[in-house]
């Protein structure tokens, strides 16, 4: 450990010697790949952000908005999707983005030897299939789907596809290897020294979309006021707050137990900001004793979930009962439903079902930046106030993973990355088990309404279903929701501006005083 310490200090040092004037930021875990949606996880998109854009990216409350594309419209029967491109979007080699610059990248993140992620989503059987794609002039491209698809848009624009951003066809050399990425994003590749840093420097040509001067998800404001961004690849929490601390690093991921430090210290700021993520405990609803909706539900009041939340986030995080997030458009007062904190209810519901005092465990991480663990402990003494016999079994994150991929549990703590279509988180927790045992709920209706949610493009109609949804969830719960995920970063006092949304850097609009 000391030899990693030493290390690592050693990096930071370099660091500021050798780029005083670029935002320096510390991430967990190096690059996995360059290449836009291919060989990716959350630290390799968080980079790709900064590079490449695609037509239309997320606002922050999950609208879909224009981004390269300066509009779009849909024809009646949903099938045909037309973008008018702005005509100020240049790549980073100088040459303007074209409609035929758009048909190139679909072409190749279609073809499945270039291993896209989410090739699966837009061919046949995806939840959004692209029968064609075309040039209809120099500022315009139709997309046809095979059939309607209410997240077509959505879809396009996830971290997990690369947010399907275009690239140069000059990112690929003329043999058809990948090379780098030529991106239109406000920052550019520059290298990258495997397991120590990327860098990235200012496009200084670049356009934000249109705007009210603001940064807005993926869109808004998106001006890059530093020279560059460093992203240092440090996974010992130790160094990174040492490197805060000491100014080299700018900002980065703290461990949650930091917040009393970091907010009272007059070197660094705390930066605490909600996502679309849940954190929440999984239930084996196949389970002989979990299978009975009264045990599911006695368990969900026996928690008072306002006290819940504030402990296991330190109190940044506020109580959320459901799959949509605080901050979607989505939210409605329906959405804000939630089973009544009731101990002599849960007695009941517990009598009523039979249950007998059965063991019921529920499988935790010690991961520090989450609340696995701390959120399971506290659910435990909550629940066995009403005469639940809860375990906790701590795992490491891996075989968690193993064992709610399996469907071998009866509950699990987990946190779960942000997906800003309430469809898609959807899609993440429900569908037939006997097909993918990681999902968590197999009910007939639930079913059918997020199959509706996916074709449905009407907002109203959408949040209709998304509110009957949430109906039946508090009816059968399935699992129960804790609270949406918070990021919690520290920064130098000289840093300026948000840099961090939906669990990745983002540093436009970010600014590091001299």
């Amino acid at each position: 450990m000391k030899k990693l310490l030493l290390s690592g200090t050693a990096l930071l040092a370099m660091v500021h010697i050798a780029a005083a004037r670029d935002i320096t930021v510390a991430q967990s875990s190096d690059l996995r790949s360059n290449n836009p949606g291919v060989n990716r996880d959350g630290n390799t998109d968080g980079v790709i952000l900064h590079i490449v854009e695609g037509l239309v990216g997320y606002n922050n409350s999950g609208e879909v908005k224009p981004l390269l594309a300066r509009s779009f419209e849909t024809s009646a029967d949903g099938l045909t999707y037309t973008f008018k491109l702005r005509t100020d979007v240049t790549f980073h080699n100088g040459k303007p983005l074209t409609a035929d610059d758009v048909v190139w990248n679909w072409t190749r993140y279609l073809n499945p030897e270039t291993k896209w992620t989410c090739v699966k989503d837009f061919t046949e059987g995806g939840a959004a299939p692209v029968a064609g794609v075309k040039a209809l002039d120099a500022e315009t491209v139709e997309i046809t789907l095979e059939n309607p698809s209410a997240v077509f848009l959505g879809l396009m624009s996830r971290p997990e596809c690369g947010y399907t951003g275009m690239i140069s066809p000059e990112s690929v050399s003329a043999d058809g290897v990948f090379d780098k990425p030529i991106g239109t994003g406000p920052f550019q590749w520059d290298a990258w020294k495997k397991g120590e840093y990327i860098h990235l420097t200012r496009f200084a040509d670049y356009v934000s979309p249109a705007n009210d001067g603001k940064p807005d998800g993926m869109v808004g404001s998106k001006r890059p006021l530093a020279d560059g961004v460093k992203f240092m690849v440090i996974p010992d929490a130790s160094t990174v707050k040492a490197g805060l601390e000491s100014g080299v690093l700018d900002t980065a991921e703290i461990s949650p137990d930091l917040i009393p430090e970091f907010k009272e210290s007059d070197k660094t700021q705390l930066i605490v900001s909600r996502n679309n993520g849940k954190n929440l405990f999984y239930i084996q609803t196949r389970d002989p004793v979990l299978s009975k909706p009264g045990v599911r539900r006695a368990m969900a009041m026996a928690l008072d979930l306002d006290e819940l939340a504030a402990a296991a986030s330190n109190g940044t995080g506020e109580a959320n009962g459901s799959m949509v997030s605080q901050d979607s458009v989505y939210f409605s007062e329906t959405q804000k439903k939630r089973l009544p904190y009731d101990l002599e209810a849960a007695r009941k519901e517990l009598a009523d079902a039979g249950y007998n005092g059965e063991p019921i465990t529920i499988i935790a991480n010690k991961r520090g930046n989450v609340p696995s663990f701390p959120a399971a402990v506290m659910a435990q003494a909550m629940m066995q106030q009403v005469g639940l016999n809860i375990q906790i079994e701590v795992l490491d994150y891996a075989t968690q993973v193993d064992r709610r991929r399996s469907g071998n549990y009866q509950v699990i703590s987990q946190s779960v990355a942000p997906r800003l279509d309430p469809a898609l988180m959807y899609a993440f927790y429900v569908g037939d088990k006997d097909k993918n045992a990681s999902l968590m709920w197999d009910d007939p209706k639930a079913i059918e309404l997020m199959k509706a949610a996916h074709v449905e493009a009407d907002p109203a109609k959408r949040q209709a279903i998304f509110d009957e949804f949430h109906e039946l969830m508090l009816k059968e719960m399935p699992g129960i929701f804790l609270y949406d995920m918070v990021d919690v970063w520290g920064a130098t006092k000289k840093l300026k501006g948000q840099p961090v949304w939906q669990s990745n850097a983002r540093l436009w609009e970010v600014s590091v005083d001299d």
